[in-house]
């Protein structure tokens, strides 16, 4: 015995299907609004919209928020310590650099500011603003690290890894010269 067919014209789509297209429309929906709200020309902070994106993106997202507030101190400090400028220029170029590479990972509308509120603050003297800096580049070299062990993608963990080594380079630099 034959199972019975359908002419082509009474062809439907599986449960399956439908319910698999139901479902990507609604993740669709759903993903569009957790980044920005239509209505509103505001960014989404990168804290929440984190939450919202794939492991990858969101690990792009936190690398790119942290190196911009460590360029923000380097500039900072520089700029009040224009003796100390010469000395961090590697620094700062390095920083341009890994943003570069970063920051077409980060979807549009997703604010990437150093997070905080508060601006870098640089102490008075050089010698301690210096200090100061090269604790706040080891904890960055160390978030880094921590991302690049969060990443699921290997040529991305190694990209934040030889990020977290360049820091470390220059860190040296810093202390040597």
């Amino acid at each position: 015995m034959t199972p019975p067919t359908r002419p082509a014209e009474q062809a439907r789509l599986s449960r399956r299907a439908a319910l698999g297209v139901g479902a990507a429309l609604a993740v669709a929906g759903v993903a569009g609004c957790a980044l920005n709200n239509p209505l509103s020309a505001e960014d989404t902070p990168a804290a929440k919209a984190t939450r919202d994106l794939a492991p990858d993106v969101a690990v792009a997202v936190n690398a790119v928020t942290l190196i911009r507030g460590a360029q923000a101190a380097v500039t900072a400090t520089g700029d009040q310590h224009p003796a100390l400028a010469g000395r961090l220029t590697g620094l700062l170029e390095a920083h341009r650099a890994h943003l570069a590479a970063l920051v077409d990972a980060v979807p549009d509308g997703v604010n990437t500011s150093p997070t905080g509120g508060t601006p870098y603050a640089v102490p008075p003297t050089g010698p301690i603003a210096l200090a100061q800096l090269t604790t706040a580049e080891r904890t960055l070299h160390d978030e880094l690290v921590g991302l690049a062990l969060r990443a699921q993608s290997g040529p991305f963990a190694r990209l934040l890894g030889a990020m977290a080594a360049a820091l470390s380079q220059q860190l040296h630099g810093l202390a040597t010269s």
